[in-house]
């Protein structure tokens, strides 16, 4: 089982309803009677939020818990409601004591989000305590329709939520000579691959009421055909300070020959693109966004003017760059 996998177990035991559906039972434990909160102080948040001329209203449901001088606050439900007051979406959460305050606590936020194709909300969570990298999740609802709908459930990535920007899909040319270029609105994430960050997108599609991957790309190489896609990287490497060597792919494809390539504590390298198979995991109670660990895919990078792709742990560990998380 992957992370993204573990973590929407975990995110399922969360969770204990979501639009407006009964309490979920938790993972390997059967059906369990519905959750009462302690007797916490609670207040309630209302958040206006004008969408297309529409007046909706974002309500979070807080539990506090004072403690040693300072307070701790949980989201224990959330709601979105049209302008008539009728709910949109709802979800709720366990509140759970441990002896130093919450078990656990739930932030939950709400922004409008318009673009050049649509309008809606961009609803994010997080989670604490959580591994790092993980523990936020986003949630797309859009106007469809002439309702405000919800795009899929929660996105968990592994990170974070960059942006919400336009991306650019060049097609095929409709006439000969002319190109056409498809502006796309997408959530921009930083994901960790285990060496490195790459930016992923996912599209928002307007038109489907869905999100859905941005890019699908199939790579042909000597073990078959596998989807690969490229992504821009972000690297933060801890140079080694001895003289090593790294083999240097021409293609991401073990099936080619690589060149030994020596690198010197003053050699200069580029990061310059990565190419990661994506697990994209729909369920119930989300999307995981996960680099599987068994393929963490390849690193184009450029030592000294010479460029090649590397895939082997020791290759990155000798530009700096070693696996963690």
């Amino acid at each position: 089982m992957n992370r993204g996998a573990r973590r929407l177990r975990s995110a399922v035991a969360l969770l204990a309803v979501v639009s407006c559906r009964p309490p979920a039972p938790r993972p390997g434990r059967g059906v369990e009677a519905p959750r009462t909160s302690p007797p916490l102080p609670e207040v309630e948040r209302e958040q206006p939020l004008d969408v297309r001329e529409q007046r909706f209203r974002f309500v979070t449901h807080v539990r506090t818990l004072t403690s040693g001088g300072s307070a701790e606050e949980t989201v224990e439900w959330w709601e979105l409601r049209d302008p008539r007051g009728g709910v949109v979406h709802h979800a709720a959460y366990p509140v759970e004591l441990a002896d130093s305050g919450f078990a656990h606590t739930t932030d939950v936020r709400a922004r409008m989000l318009t673009t050049q194709l649509g309008a809606g909300v961009l609803v994010e969570g997080f989670e604490l305590p959580s591994a790092p990298g993980t523990g936020s999740w986003v949630q797309v609802f859009g106007v469809h329709d002439g309702r405000l709908v919800a795009f899929g459930p929660p996105l968990w990535p592994q990170g974070e939520l960059i942006d919400v920007a336009v991306d650019p899909s060049r097609r095929a040319p409709a006439i000969p000579g002319r190109s056409v270029i498809v502006m796309n609105d997408v959530l921009r994430f930083r994901i960790w691959t285990g060496n490195v960050d790459i930016t992923y997108s996912v599209l928002i599609n307007w038109i489907m009421a869905r999100v859905e991957p941005a890019w699908r790309c199939v790579r042909a190489t000597s073990r078959g055909s596998v989807e690969r896609c490229s992504y821009p990287v972000t690297a933060h490497p801890i140079r080694p300070d001895g003289l090593t060597f790294v083999r240097l792919f021409p293609e991401p494809d073990e099936g080619f020959t690589p060149a030994h390539v020596v690198v010197r504590p003053e050699s200069t390298i580029d990061y310059v693109e990565a190419e990661v198979p994506i697990v994209w995991d729909a369920g119930e109670a989300g999307i995981s966004l996960d680099v599987p660990e068994s393929d963490r895919g390849w690193l184009r990078i450029r030592v000294d003017g010479r460029e090649g792709w590397i895939h082997d742990e020791e290759d990155f560990e000798a530009v700096g760059l070693p696996q963690a998380g």
